[in-house]
């Protein structure tokens, strides 16, 4: 609509300057047209834009100026679609839940069409591309791979079958259910690839394009901590030594062990973390570096050939101290983990997400950096305060794609899927926010590639804007840090015997 306005106002200027402007300002009516012809042929096929054009030019022969006008008359027949989830404005489910929801069609004249679709389809796909050597020839090869979870169709107007369906002016609302298979991955929008839940409205139009209409919603993996791993509740320690130089000119080590309470987190908590340096080198630590580390492994799917490559997302970091040479130091920082999807690397066949903390001791020189990390779990539903028994006879149900076609009925939802969280009185419920690290690409087309890239989807919010999952951040109190293990005895003891006569600055250690 901008491009129509700015053409009008272009027209408007050319019928006000004189002659020797109307050649700039005409220049410029051309150039805006070809600059917009994709905006100016999107409103012509989904809205069904006619345009009626008109130049009239008059003059006076007998030497006096010449005088042009452009007239520009617009009218539009327009076709609104609005999709709309019941009781859920942002469109954000749970596996198992039930999506409810409304098409409402405007018309403004009398349309012909021979049926209108509703698909709602749920699927995760995988493409990049790599140079490859094939008879000694380098050349770029295209990877991907598909799963599909949900797949169903329902006819609102018309069937197969049928050849033309009038639909008189006015507002049409039509009614839709499907359910949402329990073990559906969470959404998630990558380099390499995306898992993504849409809901389609077609008008298929005879001898004409067919006119989409595409709302995304945003499915979440219902992974429960206290369900997932006992071990989530175990405090994890790692840790690692490095020296610098070689012999004979080798260096005492450089420690570093990390600590965490736990293992199990949601976005909203904060993960603590406690670092014992033990720099007995003779090179200072410059900065402590706190990293929140995603990692994406993708895979490709036969027709294509097998082959995996994987995606390193910062999501979080926090800048820490400095140590000095011959020095022991401890440090207990918090690194807050954002929106962001949870754990996968059951439910999806071709993507999987893993995170991990990760604590990078610089030092200075020419050396190379020390890192110690530790895996971490991200859920959905956080540890509760008491350890919880997962109920008998609870089997996965397997995912039926089949039962989703229109027509059959959606089953009951299991308990409490709407709020798997309720479990706990304590949890109160979450906002959802956009994971603001993760970044979506479309893969490089090439025309040396295997397989071309299939046309994307019209994968647009309410908004208008590119479609971003939601995920749930949840306000609730994150653990505290524990000290090391061999801390408490060697540390604390070696301070039992520091002169409390003596002013020792915390900020700078204690020196050995």
């Amino acid at each position: 609509m901008e491009a129509i306005c700015g053409l009008a106002a272009l027209c408007e200027m050319y019928n006000s300057k004189c002659d020797s402007d109307k050649i700039k300002v005409g220049l410029a009516i051309a150039t805006n047209i070809k600059n917009h012809r994709n905006d100016f042929f999107i409103l012509s096929s989904f809205l069904a834009a006619k345009w009626a054009c008109s130049c009239v030019c008059s003059g006076n022969r007998g030497g006096s100026a010449h005088k042009s006008t452009i007239t520009v008359t617009i009218t539009i027949m327009a076709v609104t679609c609005e999709i709309d989830y019941d009781s859920n404005p942002h469109g954000t489910y749970f596996g198992g839940q039930v999506l409810t929801g409304r098409v409402t069609l405007k018309l403004d004249k009398m349309k012909v069409v021979k049926a209108i679709t509703l698909n709602i389809t749920g699927y995760a796909e995988t493409r990049w591309l790599e140079r490859v050597t094939t008879n000694r020839r380098r050349r770029r090869r295209t990877f991907y791979g598909r799963e599909d979870y949900i797949a169903s169709k329902t006819f609102l107007v018309g069937s197969n079958q049928s050849s033309q369906v009038s639909i008189e002016a006015g507002i049409h609302t039509y009614n839709f259910v499907c359910q949402i298979p329990p073990e559906c991955p969470s959404s998630f929008e990558g380099t390499n690839g995306r898992v993504r839940y849409m809901t389609n409205v077609t008008l298929v139009r005879p001898n004409k394009f067919d006119q989409n209409y595409t709302r995304c919603f945003t499915v979440l993996k219902v992974m429960d901590l206290n369900f997932d791993s006992p071990l989530l509740r175990v405090p994890a320690h790692s840790e690692t030594s490095k020296t610098y130089c070689c012999w004979p000119c080798r260096s005492d080590p450089l420690a570093l062990q990390l600590t965490v309470p736990q293992t199990g987190f949601v976005p909203g908590q904060s993960i603590p973390l406690s670092v014992l340096v033990t720099n007995d080198s003779h090179i200072p630590v410059e900065q402590l570096l706190m990293t929140f580390v995603m990692l994406v492994t993708y895979h490709s799917r036969p027709p294509s050939m097998p082959n995996s490559t994987s995606e390193r997302l910062v999501v979080n970091t926090l800048k820490g101290d400095s140590v000095q040479r011959n020095c022991k130091k401890l440090f207990s920082y918090d690194v807050r983990v954002p929106a962001t999807p949870p754990t996968c690397f059951k439910l999806c066949g071709i993507i999987q997400i893993a995170y991990q903390v990760e604590v990078e001791a610089t030092v200075k020189g020419c050396h190379q950096h020390e890192v110690v990390s530790i895996p971490v779990t991200i859920g959905s539903v956080p540890l509760s305060q008491h350890v919880l028994i997962q109920p008998r006879g609870q089997i996965s149900q397997p995912l039926d794609v089949n039962g989703l076609a229109g027509g059959n009925e959606a089953t009951a939802p299991p308990l409490n899927a709407a709020c798997p969280w309720a479990v706990d009185d304590s949890i109160p419920p979450p906002n959802y926010q956009e994971a603001l690290h993760m970044r979506s690409t479309a893969a490089t087309k090439s025309d040396e590639s295997d397989h071309p890239e299939p046309a994307q989807a019209n994968t647009h919010s309410l908004d208008g804007s590119a479609y971003k999952p939601l995920y749930p951040v949840f306000d609730i109190p994150s653990p505290s840090a524990p000290p090391p293990a061999d801390y408490t005895q060697n540390y604390m003891a070696e301070r039992a015997f520091v002169n409390p006569g003596l002013e020792v600055d915390k900020d700078k250690g204690t020196w050995l």
